[in-house]
């Protein structure tokens, strides 16, 4: 008896491709957008249609194992600017519970573990799936050793995320996408006059294969002469099994993804009771013949489950979802719709910003600057990082653990940032070198020089405290009004109008308000060309090549470079307390940089966002030498 759910459709608006600083560019396919030849700003947006539905069928087995998820609109639950889709199978092996556990929470579990719901960002998708997978399979053993069951299942899964497409699999659950072998605009019709390629998603995780062996006899587990963990288990890989956890079964997930254009047509996900009697390519013909007919994707689902179960013999559970891709393009003649509505929250968020980013952060460094020195200044802004950090972990936005190492390393960097801080703000120390300039200066105003150096440094300790507020209180704004240009134009606005509110009160003399030199004219040159337009662009692309943390790790250089050009051209002091505190910053920076990197390593390791080779069914799955890419 067939078990099915009512078939539906819906629309998942795709933004015009374009590439993001924020989003993992090598990932990205560029797909050619088509836009008119017109005068206005039109642009071509494209959407896809998804029709799926799942079908399941007990076979010859006595009980249904199998749970299965279709969401065709997770937007629903989980609201967010960017559309989501949502399909999974859960084979379950030894009872029904874990399935059923998994379909219920893996996927509030990836939403928890911070899926992109307002702009894409592949590493933060892959991230939250991992992290789902792990936390429900936590949750799962706990659950089921204080019930005293055992069952285990394995998934295929899959999100689509505006016009991305993530897979992720345990266990031997495959899903395989139909795709025409060139561009030929017949998308829309499953046919067309190309047969279609069936590319397989995932790749079967197995005690046999010399990957996965090697990683078991590693946690002290045995691959049996029957090709069986332990002699037991057929999969390596799954949800619960709790006695074979310590002996080498991981919940660890293969993640890869690839972008939805026209030459996708559906996907097929099954169990290992479907693929036991369907190749893919067989499926994929079988699919889309059904299609080409009129048929709905319950329909088909229904009729691809019979065929396995009644015709071809499967004698196991046997569960499939035919996922349908459309594409719709449509043209939208007006940008600004792509932009959010502004709201009186928005610009309070937007007025608070400029005050933090531009009034308290540039007013307290030139205030810094004019009371000490470039050099203090330069190595003052070292301790932004830790900061942030402090700001980050206070807001509970970042997460330190002290019992490793990487979490030790953020706190005692913090402390030797803040450390170093102080020295430069309290103890000045004596002079390193003795410079010509200021043995002129004499001894009888040292105390007001001393007085005007503390200042500066508190001064400065405020520059810093109101750029890390102004980096994390920018987060959740992006994420509400992701119009990044719109969003900089605002601030900056703002931040104009409250500089000239607070000078309006400061300088009452409208003679100092004129530019009476060239060299006051170069200074605004190139403060706003050099310090501002030039600096900006190069930070952007040095991020894009490296990454922030590649760039964030070269700030102490800028110590160095503006305290040596101080003391020989400006002819500046370098006194030894400086000099300590600025070391201390340099170091803990250091520190908190390893750490946040350590972590992430440990976070991500290399076998967990795997993005394995797809390959035909006539190629054999070798784990041993699986590349990891996504897919073209």
């Amino acid at each position: 008896m067939d078990e099915t759910t009512e078939g539906k459709t819906v629309t998942v608006e795709v933004e015009p491709k374009k590439r993001e600083a924020d989003s993992e560019s090598d990932d990205l396919v560029d797909v050619p957008s088509k836009k008119p030849k017109t005068e206005d700003s039109s642009v071509v947006e494209a959407s896809f249609e998804i029709d799926a539905d799942a079908a399941e069928d007990k076979g010859s087995r006595h009980t249904m194992e199998d749970a299965s998820v279709v969401l065709l609109d997770a937007t629903l639950d989980y609201p967010g600017k960017l559309r989501c889709a949502h399909f999974a199978i859960y084979d379950g092996h030894g009872g029904r519970l874990a399935a059923e556990y998994a379909q219920k929470h893996l996927h509030g579990n990836v939403i928890s573990a911070g899926l992109p719901r307002e702009l894409l960002d592949v590493k933060a998708a892959k991230r939250a799936i991992l992290d789902g997978f792990r936390k429900t399979d936590e949750s799962l053993l706990q659950e089921s050793s204080e019930g005293g069951w055992q069952d285990g299942a394995t998934a295929v899964c899959v999100w689509v995320l505006g016009q991305k497409v993530f897979v992720a699999n345990i266990g031997d659950a495959k899903a395989v996408l139909a795709r025409s072998a060139i561009s030929d605009g017949s998308q829309g019709n499953s046919d067309g006059a190309h047969a279609l390629k069936a590319i397989v998603l995932t790749r079967e995780h197995k005690p046999i294969f010399p990957q996965e062996r090697a990683r078991i006899q590693k946690a002290g587990g045995v691959v049996s002469s029957n090709g069986r963990l332990q002699g037991r288990l057929e999969i390596s890989r799954g949800f619960g099994d709790r006695q074979f956890k310590k002996v080498g079964c991981s919940a660890t997930p293969d993640i890869h993804s690839f972008d939805l254009t026209e030459r996708e047509h559906f996907i097929i996900l099954g169990c290992d009771g479907l693929w036991g009697v369907f190749g893919p390519s067989d499926a994929v013909d079988f699919v889309q013949k059904l299609l080409n007919e009129g048929l709905s994707a319950a329909a088909v689902s229904r009729r691809l489950v019979r065929e396995a179960v009644r015709e071809r013999r499967c004698k196991d559970n046997c569960t499939a979802i035919v996922i349908r891709l459309k594409i719709v393009t449509t043209v939208a003649l007006d940008i600004k719709n792509q932009r959010p509505s502004l709201t009186l929250s928005l610009l309070v968020q937007f007025f608070l910003l400029a005050l933090l980013g531009i009034t308290a952060n540039q007013g307290f460094y030139l205030l810094g600057l004019y009371y000490a020195s470039p050099t203090f200044a330069s190595a003052m802004q070292n301790s932004v990082p830790a900061i942030t950090f402090i700001l980050a972990l206070t807001l509970r936005l970042e997460k330190v653990n002290m019992a490793r190492r990487n979490g030790l390393a953020k706190v005692i960097g913090t402390i030797a940032s803040v450390g170093g801080a102080t020295i430069i703000t309290l103890y000045k120390g004596p002079p390193l070198l003795q410079l010509q300039s200021h043995q002129t200066l004499g001894d009888h105003n040292s105390e007001e020089m001393q007085q005007n150096w503390r200042w500066g440094c508190i001064y400065l300790l405020g520059h810093c405290f109101s750029w890390a507020g102004w980096m994390v209180f920018q987060a959740p704004v992006v994420k509400k009004y992701p119009a990044k240009l719109s969003l900089t134009a605002f601030t900056c606005f703002f931040g104009l109008i409250q500089f000239l509110i607070i000078a309006a009160f400061v300088e009452t003399d409208l003679r100092n308000w004129k530019i009476v030199s060239l060299q006051e004219l170069f200074l605004i040159l190139y403060a706003g060309i050099v310090s501002s337009a030039i600096v900006i662009f190069l930070q952007t692309w040095c991020i894009q090549k490296g990454g922030p943390v590649f760039v964030a790790a070269f700030q102490p250089l800028q110590t160095v470079l503006v305290a040596l050009m101080a003391a020989i051209i400006l002819g500046d002091q370098l006194y030894s307390g400086g000099v300590i505190g600025a070391i201390l910053i340099v170091l803990g920076l250091y520190l908190v940089l390893w750490g946040k990197t350590s972590e992430k390593n440990i976070t991500e390791p290399p076998s967990s966002l795997t993005k394995p080779l797809l390959l035909n069914e006539e190629e054999e799955i070798k784990v041993d030498d699986a590349a990891s890419k996504d897919i073209p």
